[in-house]
């Protein structure tokens, strides 16, 4: 058996015999798999900071109050991280809050018929709390946010305490005082008297 197998290796030709050979192995191919030294020394400097890590936090007496002292800072921390963002984030939203009803009261409202009625009844509300102000001689009218008062009065004064507390009813934007001491014409007349 050997000795046929002999002869059949003297009767192939040279080189069918090296084809079937295992290839050589070259230098070029250990450079591509072989490590370089820098990463041979952060692999041993990664691997001895995670030995010394792991010794320190799984020692025998001190390792369980480590691993509870990192725990709490880790908490602490993530505590700290998450008020603080809480806090970013409120006052943002009351920063987009405050700047959205700027812009609103930026623009001029318009007051229909409505507004200009629930604005004559605060008016009169607010007005005839006081016993002293005589109804009667009193009229109220509203257009688009303007008091306009009209009536006699007995005295300056008392006009001039009317047209200051119907200024501070909420919701006036204005008021056209036409009132008028007994006995004298209204401001809207005298002009016209004067002429």
């Amino acid at each position: 058996m050997v000795c046929a197998g002999a002869a059949l290796a003297r009767r192939l030709p040279q080189s069918h015999v090296m084809h079937h050979q295992l290839p050589r192995l070259s230098r070029s191919m250990f450079a591509r798999h072989s490590v370089g030294r820098g990463h041979v020394f952060w692999m041993c400097l990664a691997s001895s900071a995670g030995g010394a890590l792991a010794a320190y936090f799984m020692d025998d007496q001190q390792g369980r109050r480590r691993r509870h002292i990192l725990r709490d800072r880790a908490l602490a921390r993530w505590r700290r991280l998450g008020r603080g963002m809480l806090r970013r984030w409120r006052g943002a939203a009351a920063e987009t809050y405050g700047m959205s009803h700027r812009i609103v009261h930026l623009v001029p409202r318009t007051t229909d018929v409505a507004d200009d009625e629930t604005l004559c009844q605060r008016v009169e509300s607010q007005l005839f709390r006081d016993r002293h102000i005589p109804k009667g001689n009193l009229n109220i009218s509203c257009e688009h946010g303007l008091v306009i008062l009209r009536g006699e009065l007995e005295t300056e004064a008392d006009i001039e305490h009317i047209e200051s507390r119907v200024r501070r009813v909420h919701g006036v934007r204005g008021v056209q005082n036409l009132l008028h001491p007994q006995g004298t014409p209204a401001p809207n007349k005298q002009r016209s008297l004067a002429h």
